[in-house]
C-alpha cells in the first residue's frame, strides 16, 4: 500500500540532541539544525525525558508544539517537500497531550498541509486528545492528499488556548507516496491499493517491502488463488527474506542490538506479527466460520508454509492476511495491534521478502505436505 520513500527529513525529531538543561529539552529559535522551519513562536522544542510520565512515540525525542516565551504568538514548525503534481500522498504522525498540563484545549494541535504556489489547501485540520493524564497517550493520525504543485507545504501549529510554553506533543512525522493506479485507489483515510492484477510476478515485483515501519502501524492483504484444469494442493511461504539493520542507532544499541549494519543483521522481521485466514465472503475481514491459516500474533520470520487444497474449476480462493507492528491478538473477530509490544531494537530496519505459492496436482499425489518442501 505504501511506496518506501520517505519525504519527511527529522520527522521523529531524534536530532540534534538537547544539550540545554540538563540535557533534557532545548529551544531551537529558527529550527535549523533540526530540518524543520520555524515560522512562527519562539522555536522548536525538542525533548528528551523532559517531563514525568512523557515517553517518546517513537526513538528517544519529542517535539513540544507551545511557544517557550510566554505570551509569544503559538508556534508553528513547517517542511517543503518535492510533490508531483497529481500524486496521491499519505501523511501520519502521532500526537499525544503533555501529561498533566491543563486545561484540557490547550493539548491541540492544527494541522496544515498546503502548497507553496497557493494553488490550495490539501488539509487543513485541528486534532488533538481532549483531555491529559499522568502519562503520554499517543494517537496517530492519517490524511491523504493529492499534490497539486512540485512544492508541497507540510505545517504544524499549536491551537492551545494559552501560549504558556505547555503544549501538545507531536512525533514520528511521515509523508509518502502511494502507488496506486487511478482506477484502484480509494481515497479514504487508510486507503487501499490493488498492488496487482492476476498475473506471474516478474523481477521487482516485491509482495513484502517493509522499509518505514513505526510501532502500531499495520496492514491488510488480500491474496487471491487461481485454479483452472487441477486440482491442486497451494503452499503459502515466505521466501527470500532479507533482514536489513539499515544503520544502527542508539536506541537499538540500548535494547540490546549489536553494531553490525546491512543485511542480514536487521530484527524487523522479528517484530512484524501476522494473522492469516481464509476469505470465503470476500469481505477482507475475519469471521468466525472462516479456517484460520496462521494464527495471530505470529511473527512474520516464523510462518510456516501454509497449505490449501483448491479444486478445479472453482471460485477463486481468497487469503486474508493481516500484518502488526508490535503484538497482535484476536479477540472474537477483532484483530487488533499494540505498538508498545514492538521494541527499539529494530528502529530503523527494513525487511524485504517474497511471498511464494507453490501448486502441485492433486492427483497422484495424496501425501503432499507443504512441510516436505521445508526439507
Amino acid at each position: 500500500v505504501v511506496a518506501p520513500s520517505e519525504f519527511i527529513t527529522n520527522g521523529g525529531f531524534e536530532n540534534p540532541e538537547p544539550t540545554d538543561n540538563g540535557g533534557t529539552w532545548q529551544v531551537y529559535p529558527d529550527g535549523s539544525l533540526t530540518s524543520w522551519d520555524v515560522v512562527a513562536g519562539s522555536g522548536l522544542e525538542i525533548q528528551e525525558n523532559a517531563v514525568p510520565g512523557a515517553v517518546a512515540h517513537g526513538g528517544d525525542q519529542l517535539a513540544e508544539l507551545d511557544s517557550h516565551t510566554p505570551g509569544s504568538p503559538a508556534s508553528a514548525i513547517e517542511q517543503k517537500i518535492n510533490t508531483v503534481p497529481g500524486q496521491k500522498y499519505r501523511l501520519t504522525f502521532w500526537h499525544s497531550p503533555r501529561p498533566g498540563n491543563g486545561p484540557d484545549t490547550d493539548n491541540a494541535v492544527t494541522l496544515s498541509v498546503l502548497v507553496t504556489s497557493n494553488s490550495g489547501v490539501l488539509v487543513n485540520q485541528t486534532v488533538g486528545t481532549i483531555s491529559e493524564g499522568a502519562t503520554t497517550n499517543w494517537t496517530k493520525y492519517t490524511f491523504d492528499f493529492t499534490a497539486l504543485d512540485n512544492k508541497t507545504t507540510v505545517r504544524f501549529t499549536d491551537a492551545g488556548s494559552q501560549q504558556d510554553t505547555l503544549g501538545g506533543y507531536l512525533d514520528d512525522v511521515s509523508v509518502v507516496k502511494l502507488n496506486c493506479p487511478t482506477d484502484t485507489y480509494t481515497l479514504t483515510k487508510g486507503g487501499t491499493c490493488k498492488l496487482w492484477s492476476e498475473k506471474d510476478l516478474e523481477q521487482g515485483d516485491v509482495f513484502w517491502n517493509f522499509t518505514d515501519v513505526k510501532p502500531a502501524d499495520w496492514g491488510k492483504n488480500t491474496i487471491s488463488l487461481h485454479v483452472y484444469s487441477n486440482d491442486a494442493y497451494v503452499c503459502l511461504m515466505p521466501k527470500n527474506v532479507k533482514d536489513d539493520e539499515n544503520t544502527v542507532l542508539k536506541p537499538e544499541t540500548l535494547a540490546g542490538d549489536n553494531a553490525l549494519d546491512g543485511i542480514p543483521n536487521g530484527e524487523l522481521s522479528s517484530e512484524l506479527e501476522f494473522f492469516m485466514w481464509q476469505d470465503n465472503d470476500a469481505d477482507n475481514t475475519y469471521d468466525l466460520s472462516e479456517p484460520i491459516l496462521v494464527p495471530a500474533g505470529t511473527a512474520f520470520k516464523d510462518i510456516a508454509s501454509t497449505q490449501l487444497a483448491l479444486s478445479s474449476p472453482a471460485p477463486v480462493t481468497l487469503v486474508g492476511v493481516q500484518w502488526c507492528a508490535g503484538d497482535q491478538a484476536l479477540a472474537g473477530t477483532n484483530v487488533t495491534c499494540d505498538g508498545n509490544g514492538m521494541g527499539n531494537v529494530a528502529q530503523t530496519d527494513k525487511t524485504i521478502a517474497d511471498f511464494v505459492a507453490y501448486a502441485v496436482q492433486q492427483r497422484n499425489n495424496s501425501g503432499f505436505t507443504c512441510a516436505s518442501l521445508n526439507k
